[in-house]
């Protein structure tokens, strides 16, 4: 068996986890190649979808271009994790409305509307006024699409949220209720094949999101049943293979999804709750391409 590793031309964080990876799958007789999606590896030439790679028994997808993993799913590769969870993973707001009606505790959350021309006048600031009634003060913004805690936002005045919007109107965010009780401290949990592998607590003294700058620590989950049961119908609900679920602590400790982390990064999980996630994810795969590979 042989796999491919995509990863982003930025490879930063991903540098270890290829390293771990490519350690355990190792050990399972499983070769990975690695290669940077660089724009070289997929052209559509006349009316035919052409890949520039070796043929491989599976793809594990470290990047965020949907457009390429999508290619390479028609073409016919196998991708961990596929596209469609990618896209409704990376797109906050698509997270928010598959969680609706589901049983799955989300904060208030409001679509922010593009604004497609110029800046936006005091006619179209008016919508604003709900969105402080909706969810009150202070509030969250945040851009869709984004990770590290950046392009997340607390508006505690009409005139800061104002600001915010100004200056991200032109693309897609949202705007969501603020979780006081949770300031700074938020739950990961790593799930595989639908099942909870661990997590760990992140804690900020200095910043609401507990997972930016250098003040951010963390420690491991203990005793933490009812976040692990509700990580696990997360995972059931939205059919997880891998990912990073990050739950806020609210009223009474209730679990109340943050987001959704697919191909979401172990480095700092593995030493926390030393847990070899790697190894669970590398048995995970070669267990399902060779389930896959006998129902066909």
């Amino acid at each position: 068996m042989n796999g491919l590793i995509i990863v982003n031309q930025h490879l930063g964080h991903n540098e270890h986890k290829v390293r771990r990876l490519k350690e355990e799958f190792a050990k399972l007789n499983v070769r990975l190649d690695v290669f940077v999606n660089d724009g070289s590896l997929a052209v559509i030439r006349n009316n035919r979808i052409h890949i520039k790679l070796p043929k491989a028994d599976f793809v594990i997808y470290l990047d965020k271009d949907i457009y390429l993993a999508k290619q390479l799913e028609k073409a016919g590769y196998r991708l961990f994790d596929k596209p469609d969870f990618i896209k409704l993973c990376d797109d906050k707001m698509l997270t928010n409305i598959y969680a609706a009606n589901r049983d799955i505790k989300t904060p208030k959350t409001i679509s922010g509307p593009l604004f497609y021309d110029g800046r936006p006048k005091k006619e179209n600031l008016t919508f604003l006024n709900g969105v402080m009634y909706d969810l009150g003060m202070p509030l969250v913004v945040k851009r869709v699409y984004g990770s590290l805690g950046m392009g997340v936002f607390l508006a505690e005045t009409k005139e800061q949220l104002i600001k915010i919007y100004k200056k991200y109107c032109h693309e897609p965010i949202q705007f969501q209720e603020y979780i006081k009780e949770s300031y700074g401290r938020s739950m990961r949990v790593i799930v595989i094949d639908q099942k909870v592998v661990g997590g760990f607590i992140r804690f900020n003294k200095c910043d609401f999101r507990s997972n930016y700058g250098p003040n951010a620590s963390a420690k491991k989950a203990r005793n933490c049943d009812k976040f692990f049961d509700f990580a696990e119908k997360i995972a059931k609900e939205f059919k997880i293979e891998y990912a990073g679920i990050d739950i806020l602590f609210g009223y009474n400790n209730e679990p109340v999804l943050c987001e959704i982390n697919s191909n979401a990064f172990f480095e700092e999980f593995e030493k926390v709750t030393k847990i070899n996630v790697a190894k669970k994810l590398a048995k995970y795969i070669v267990k399902k391409v060779k389930e896959e590979n006998e129902q066909k």
